[in-house]
């Protein structure tokens, strides 16, 4: 008899966002490409935003930055502070989970 190779579906897929604070490119994401990949990743960027944080290939994502963030909170974007990882906190709120 045949052995079937069966993948398992990644847990909770659909409900699990993964928010990653972060100050630099993201190429450790390959050594974590087989945890990370079936889910959707929130990246808020904890750095100047005309900075370009490089995201590797075939993750879906979103990217953040402080621009964005002063846009979406506006007079309340103080509630989100920056250079300690609180920016995190921002990504907590927009994860559509």
């Amino acid at each position: 008899m045949a052995e079937v190779s069966v993948k398992p579906v990644p847990l909770l897929k659909d409900e699990l966002d993964i928010v990653i604070p972060t100050i630099r490119n993201l190429d450790f994401l390959e050594m974590w490409r087989s945890f990370f990949q079936p889910y959707h990743l929130i990246i808020v960027q904890d750095v100047n935003p005309s900075k370009t944080i490089k995201v590797p290939e075939g993750f879906d994502y979103e990217l953040f930055n402080r621009n964005d963030i002063n846009r979406i909170l506006g007079p309340k974007v103080s509630c989100i502070s920056f250079k300690d990882s609180a920016c995190r906190c921002f990504g907590y709120m927009v994860s559509r989970m």
